[in-house]
């Protein structure tokens, strides 16, 4: 019984008028927004890989100086975004394009592209993944809005009941019949995306996993849109009704939600500002951590160790660079602030994530697009990532200088040199993003949130068919 229900609604929907119109607009809207985002996605890639070479260049080419001074000349690094960033670049535009790595310091991400946008630009992205996360919901409640409603307005509702139908398995046949009335919509879209990628980029294994991950969340997500809008049209006698609650329901999951959660966030965990974060790493330095003592103090006895190491009275008489010595000494008690202050600004962003969560009592539209922004790899968590590798290539390249600086001096002289064999000996910094299983793990609460969501939701339908009436 319940696949000739599903026979019959999927050709009821594939006959109404609204379908085809709804299918064309879609794939007008999410086409067109696809093919902005990948041409704006390969642009933002080309640009790195330019300035990333030319960087690579001018430091492997500095001429003779100080290993120090070459040292701070720096090197930027920049951030591969993974394909799937055509499909929704999350916070791309917030995060910054490039890290300036150079001594002494951890530098954040510098030069997002939002500080170069106009006021008006700021009130929306043309992205494919605003499309799917807050459009298409539109879609599935313009199919389900009058699922029953229509049927109890033209009184076959009433036949239905009289042949026996029972109300369970009329819903969940018309249920199964919209979603795949809504997957037939969605599907020449889909493969002209998935074919501009394939054409457009490399999409390594890991890709298509993560493709794969991304769209099963997003029919979780539609799915849930679909169970509601029927419960909805259950309860109420008039379709538009029915279709003003959903309405209500949709502004309050994609548009009111979000805000909400991210005052709340923003109000229950406070992050400090910029002048005040290096403010404070400044602080900790000069002053010490617990009870490491100030600055002078952890120098004059980290001196007087290495003066008792080399046998020698006087830094001076050191049969290596005193000044590298010191240098390096400093820069990993400096080291040691920095990951203290990033690691407790890291905190801060996953406790306001949890709070932006609350919220999604709302809708599911919260928990989707933080799922979206995850697989693409375009979430804080794959930035921080980033940024740790960044790190650990600053370590790795500020230490060879060290090294140089220390072992071609003597004693509190600074006449050591480089060339540019030496700077072309440093490694070119090369990031592997982390795999799917990172990014499942990131949004693994996303995910239950989702499927809250559509537990709930499919119950309150099996719910309402009982209490379904002619």
């Amino acid at each position: 019984m319940i696949i000739a229900i599903i026979h019959k609604e999927l050709l009821a929907v594939l006959r109404d008028g609204r379908l085809l119109v709804l299918a064309f607009s879609v794939f007008a809207v999410l086409s067109g927004f696809f093919l902005a985002s990948v041409a704006e996605h390969r642009q933002i890639q080309k640009e790195k890989q330019t300035v990333g070479v030319t960087a690579k260049q001018q430091w492997d080419t500095q001429g003779v100086k100080n290993p120090h001074a070459a040292a701070h000349f720096g090197i930027y690094v920049f951030k591969p975004d993974s394909p799937l960033a055509s499909i929704d670049p999350g916070l791309r535009q917030y995060t910054g394009q490039s890290l300036w790595l150079e001594p002494h310091k951890r530098n954040g991400a510098r030069f997002s592209p939002a500080a170069d946008q106009g006021l008006a630009s700021r009130f929306g992205q043309a992205t494919a993944g605003f499309v799917l996360v807050a459009l298409l919901p539109l879609l599935v409640i313009a199919l389900a809005f009058n699922a029953v409603t229509q049927e109890r307005e033209q009184g076959t509702l009433r036949m239905l009941h009289s042949l026996g139908v029972s109300a369970t398995q009329l819903l969940l046949g018309k249920f199964i019949g919209l979603l795949l009335a809504f997957v037939a919509v969605l599907m020449p879209a889909t493969l002209i995306a998935v074919i501009i990628l394939y054409q457009n980029f490399y999409l390594a294994a890991d890709d298509i996993l993560r493709l794969f991950a991304l769209s099963g969340t997003f029919f979780i997500y539609y799915a849930v849109f679909a169970a509601l809008a029927m419960s909805i049209s259950i309860h109420f006698k008039s379709s538009r009704l029915a279709l003003f609650t959903l309405l209500a329901f949709w502004s309050g999951s994609v548009l009111i939600a979000p805000r909400l959660g991210a005052a709340a966030a923003e109000m229950m965990v406070p992050t400090p500002s910029a002048t005040a974060f290096w403010a404070a790493i400044k602080k900790d330095i000069q002053q010490g951590l617990d009870n490491d003592g100030d600055h002078e103090a952890r120098e004059a006895l980290f001196t007087a160790q290495v003066l008792k190491q080399y046998g020698v009275e006087r830094a001076e008489d050191l049969p290596v660079g005193y000044t590298a010595l010191k240098r390096n000494f400093n820069d990993s008690y400096s080291e040691r602030v920095h990951v203290l202050h990033f690691d407790r600004l890291s905190d801060a962003f996953k406790r306001q994530s949890r709070f932006i969560h609350i919220a999604s009592l709302l809708g599911p539209s919260i928990a989707m697009r933080s799922m979206s922004m995850t697989l693409s790899g375009m979430d804080l968590a794959h930035q921080r990532h980033f940024e740790d590798a960044a790190e650990n290539y600053r370590h790795y390249f500020i230490g060879l200088t060290d090294d140089w600086d220390r072992e071609r001096s003597h004693g509190t002289e600074r006449g050591a040199q480089g060339h540019d064999s030496d700077w072309g000996s440093v490694k070119a910094f090369s990031y592997e993003s982390p795999s799917v299983g990172f990014a499942l793990h990131q949004a693994l609460f996303d995910l239950l949130v989702l499927l809250a969501w559509l537990i709930a939701s499919l119950m309150w339908l099996l719910f309402s068919a009982k209490r379904l009436k002619p």
